[in-house]
C-alpha cells in the first residue's frame, strides 16, 4: 500500500518512462499530477493534459517550481523531453531539484532517461544531474536503468528483403542486461509510494540478461521466422562499457516488484512480440508481409 503523504508530481509525464509512472501512480490510487514548463506549448496543445491533473510552472524560475511543489510528497524526475539541449537540461534538473529542496517535498526519485548502451551519448545529463542531487542531501531514490527491451525494434531489428537481422555495435557474446519501459515506470511509482523501502537506494534495474545472439534466437521463436545477426559499427555512436556490466540488484527488484520482465516475457504479455511485428512488417508468427 502507497505510505507516501501528498500528491505526487512527474517530470517527464509526457514521455516513455514519465508517462509509465504516471499510468502506474494513477492505478495505485495516488494522487499524481503532471509538471511541465509552461514554454512547452507542443505539450501543453495535447489534450491529455488538458485537464486538472497538470501543473505549469516555470523551469527556468525555481521560485514558480517551489510555489507548484509546496505540499507534495514525492517527486518523481525523469529528464527526456528531446527538444531541450543538454545544458539546458542539466539547468532544469538542478532549478528543479532546487525547488523540490526548499519545498520540503519528502522523497525524490530521479529516473536516468536512457539506459547505458550506445545511444546515450554527449546528450545524455542523466549522470550530471544525479551527481548534483547527491550534493543536496535529501531523502532519494535513483534508478539507472539498463538498455531497454524496446531498443530492439526501435533501433536494431530490421527486415532487408525477405531477411530479419538484428544488428548491434556488441559482440555476439556480450552480456546485456535489458529491462522494458514499463518496469521503470512501475519502479519509480513504487519507489516514489513506499519512500520507507526505497529511500537512499541506487539501484541499476535490469528484469534479463541476454547475449545478442540469445536475443536474435528468442525473436526468431517469437516471430517464427529466422534473424540473422551482425555486429555493426555506426559512425558517432559509442558503445558504453556499463552497458555489459552485470547488474546486481535483480533479486531485491524482482522481490518488490515480482511482475519484473524478462525479455521473454516482454514479448509475450508486455508488448515487445507486437511492436517487433510492427516495426518488421510481419501481420503474425510465421507470416510476414512481402517487402
Amino acid at each position: 500500500m502507497p505510505t507516501t503523504t501528498g500528491p505526487v508530481y512527474v517530470v517527464g509525464a509526457a514521455g516513455h518512462q514519465g508517462g509509465s509512472a504516471f499510468r502506474h501512480l494513477r492505478a495505485l490510487g495516488v494522487e499524481t499530477h503532471a509538471l511541465f514548463d509552461a514554454r512547452d506549448g507542443r505539450r501543453l496543445r495535447d489534450e491529455r493534459w488538458a485537464g486538472a491533473a497538470t501543473r505549469l510552472v516555470r523551469f527556468d524560475d525555481p521560485g514558480s517550481i517551489e510555489g507548484a511543489l509546496r505540499g507534495a510528497g514525492a517527486l518523481i524526475l525523469v529528464l527526456e523531453d528531446p527538444d531541450t539541449g543538454p545544458a539546458e537540461r542539466l539547468r532544469h534538473g538542478q532549478n528543479i531539484l532546487d525547488a523540490t529542496a526548499r519545498a520540503g517535498v519528502g522523497h525524490i526519485v530521479f529516473a536516468a532517461a536512457t539506459g547505458p548502451d550506445y545511444h546515450r551519448l554527449s546528450c545524455d545529463v542523466s549522470s550530471e544531474t544525479e551527481r548534483y542531487l547527491r550534493t543536496l542531501d535529501l531523502p532519494a531514490t535513483a534508478l539507472r536503468p539498463a538498455t531497454f527491451m524496446e531498443e530492439v525494434p526501435w533501433y536494431w531489428l530490421s527486415r532487408f528483403g525477405r531477411d530479419l537481422t538484428l544488428a548491434t555495435p556488441f559482440p555476439a557474446s556480450a552480456h546485456l542486461p535489458l529491462v522494458a519501459l514499463d518496469d521503470v515506470g512501475a519502479l519509480a511509482a513504487l519507489a516514489a509510494t513506499r519512500p520507507g523501502e526505497f529511500a537512499g537506494r541506487t539501484l541499476d534495474v535490469a528484469g534479463d540478461t541476454l547475449t545478442p545472439l540469445d536475443i536474435a534466437t528468442q525473436l526468431a521463436a517469437a516471430l517464427g521466422e529466422p534473424v540473422q545477426y551482425e555486429e555493426v559499427q555506426v559512425e558517432g555512436v559509442f558503445v558504453y562499457q556499463e552497458a555489459s556490466t552485470q547488474v546486481h540488484d535483480g533479486e531485491w527488484l524482482r522481490g518488490v516488484y515480482p511482475q519484473l520482465r524478462t525479455f521473454a516475457s516482454w514479448l509475450e504479455e508486455g508488448g515487445g512480440l507486437e511492436l517487433c511485428r510492427h516495426h518488421v512488417g510481419a501481420s503474425g508468427p510465421g507470416v510476414p508481409q512481402a517487402a
